[in-house]
């Protein structure tokens, strides 16, 4: 009876590894990085999209076929609200290089909507 209680254990203790592991590769493959399967033209590439009191405007640099920075215009917004929000989603998306996963920022949506537009129409132009 002993053997068999040491030998079950063992066998849960096996198996929460390997899911462990398993679970570990899975989140390393699928994690926020930017998806490196699209690869971009190099060059800076700009969109305007409607704000909430403005237009946003949005230039991304790429380098190297990857996101290298974002910049966005809203001196038109709302500096408390709408500027925060942009720069706060300049810094997101330079890391991520991807609009993919990324959240408005609460109490400026139509800001940060602007903003994800433009990354996007900037992407597709690079993408050409």
């Amino acid at each position: 009876m002993t053997k068999r209680l040491i030998r079950r254990s063992l066998l849960m203790l096996l198996v929460t590894a390997a899911m462990g592991v398993a679970l570990a590769l899975y989140i390393r493959s699928t994690g926020t990085l930017p998806n490196t399967a699209a690869i971009y033209n190099d060059g800076v590439y700009t969109a305007t999209a409607k704000g909430y009191l403005s237009d946003v405007t949005v230039t991304v640099t790429i380098s190297g076929g990857a996101v290298e920075t974002v910049e966005v215009d809203a001196s038109g917004e709302t500096p408390a609200l709408g500027g925060a929000a942009a720069e706060q989603l300049a810094a997101t998306l330079t890391q991520t290089g991807t609009t993919q996963g990324v959240d408005i920022v609460s109490g400026s949506t139509f800001t940060s909507t602007a903003v994800l537009e433009g990354m996007d129409a900037c992407l597709a132009q690079a993408a050409g």
